[in-house]
């Protein structure tokens, strides 16, 4: 019955605390005995948080102050974890990236599997703060790779959510530097720069498209013949947390 009250005392008040307080109100309230209850009944700010619990990879709802985000897949594994998958695609992907700016736009597929998380709620994570990326990926050769950016943002729906990377390292070469600062592009609304028409529309794929050349983790296969591949975030504050 004291946890049930806990429980309860907590999401009253997610209703009125700052986002700031959100984890230190979790850490206070869930002890270690129910963690795993409270992490199932409540939602966190951004992957970053499940740090503190040193929760397992998974799927989790998210929430940026008082405001929900949906659920997102956080890899707890990968450079000492708490990053957001924002992206998931593989050579025998069932799910269709040929989509239109609205579908882009929302997010579509299933975090279980292989999707797109949505440029209206990556805006909305990145807005503020400053974040990095990581992308994972295997080659045709079933070799792994990485590749880093110590920057990542994106944007204003105004603008078509520009993609602005920076400070590349990893073991891949540089592929998204032909996309940086480009506009998002679908197959109903163009703003790469190819005189032959459309890159989504070529790759039946939505992407920060140049020239249509570089990389492009939403075609299938995923570019260059790529057989699997995973693009995350998180705040670059995570690791000293």
């Amino acid at each position: 019955m004291k946890i049930v009250v806990q429980l309860i005392t907590l999401s009253l008040l997610l209703l009125l605390i700052d986002a700031n307080q959100y984890c230190d109100n979790l850490v206070r309230e869930c002890n270690a005995n129910f963690k795993t209850r409270c992490l199932l009944n409540f939602t966190i700010n951004n992957c970053c948080d499940l740090k503190l619990f040193s929760s397992p990879s998974g799927i989790y709802k998210l929430r940026k102050g008082a405001f929900d985000t949906g659920n997102g897949y956080c890899d707890m594994d990968n450079a000492e974890g708490g990053w957001l998958v924002i992206q998931r695609n593989k050579k025998d992907s069932k799910v269709n990236f040929s989509r239109k700016w609205k579908d882009y736009e929302e997010g579509f597929g299933d975090v279980k599997s292989e999707f797109w998380y949505g440029l209206k709620q990556l805006r909305c994570l990145v807005e503020r703060g400053q974040w990095e990326m990581r992308v994972d990926y295997q080659t045709s050769s079933k070799a792994w790779a990485y590749i880093h950016y110590t920057q990542f943002s994106i944007g204003s729906a105004s603008d078509e959510y520009p993609l602005m990377v920076g400070g590349f390292t990893g073991i891949g070469s540089n592929t998204f530097a032909t996309s940086n600062n480009m506009k998002f592009t679908t197959v109903d609304n163009e703003n790469d720069k190819w005189s032959g028409g459309n890159c989504a529309a070529r790759y039946a794929s939505g992407w920060w498209f140049n020239s249509c050349h570089g990389i492009n983790p939403n075609q299938r296969p995923p570019y260059p013949s790529l057989l699997f591949v995973e693009m995350k975030i998180r705040p670059k504050n995570c690791i000293t947390q």
